[in-house]
């Protein structure tokens, strides 16, 4: 599904204000070794339901492989997308940290590998390394900025500038020529517009050299100019 976010450190940089990386990217390399190596590892197949809203939350999620996509199912089973996540990227710390249930949907969009983490595990390792609480209280707050950032994207952005963004938040590496798995379905409904007027954004960013449109993915050519389109 999309994938692509190295997602870690790269898509911090981009300046994207679609998803949050989560907290357990930016820990102590030590600390987040061992909080990983006590969580239970998980597998998911396509499709499969992770999380689903409502349910009580007891455990957040690392991604060590795949793709998971967040969102809310409608009444007709219609799946709206919010974000989607990839290795090296955590989910669900919001409902656990807050312990309310959980506000979204997390399936998985390809074949996943995550890494359950449980309050026993988060507690070790807060008191291993007093930095913890606090990387956690700072990526709490990223994550409300990133919030009011998107409500403010979506108002006062253009499609272009929002496209650019999706796919900044969605990229794997620095290098040129290398291809983001994601649909244009999967990509309008990420940035919330028509298939129509998402066309014409990919258009207008494929003359300009910029994106190259490939069946079931998108090339990016030219990553600065990207990131240039993203701000203007």
């Amino acid at each position: 599904m999309l994938r692509g976010l190295q997602l870690g450190e790269s898509r911090q940089n981009s300046k994207s204000t679609f998803a949050a990386a989560g907290f357990v990217s930016v820990l102590p390399d030590d600390v987040r070794r061992r909080l990983l190596s006590q969580g239970r590892v998980r597998r998911f197949a396509k499709g499969e339901l992770i999380l689903q809203r409502g349910d009580t939350a007891r455990e957040f999620w690392y991604i060590e492989s795949g793709v998971v996509q967040i969102g809310r199912y409608s009444a007709d089973g219609k799946l709206t997308l919010f974000a989607l996540l990839g290795p090296g990227e955590s989910f669900g710390e919001q409902g656990f940290l807050g312990e309310f249930p959980r506000m979204v949907d997390a399936i998985a969009g390809n074949e996943t590998r995550l890494i359950e983490i449980g309050e026993a595990e988060l507690l070790a390792a807060i008191e291993s390394d007093s930095s913890v609480a606090r990387i956690m209280l700072k990526a709490m707050a990223n994550m409300v900025q990133q919030a009011f950032d998107l409500i403010d994207a979506g108002r006062n952005l253009s499609t272009v500038e929002r496209v650019s963004q999706a796919l900044l938040q969605l990229r794997s590496e620095e290098d040129s020529d290398v291809a983001i798995p994601v649909t244009q379905q999967e990509l309008s409904e990420l940035v919330g517009v028509s298939r129509i007027s998402l066309g014409k954004a990919l258009g207008k960013l494929e003359t300009a050299g910029v994106i190259e449109r490939r069946y079931g993915g998108i090339i990016v050519q030219d990553w600065d100019a990207l990131l240039g389109s993203s701000d203007s």
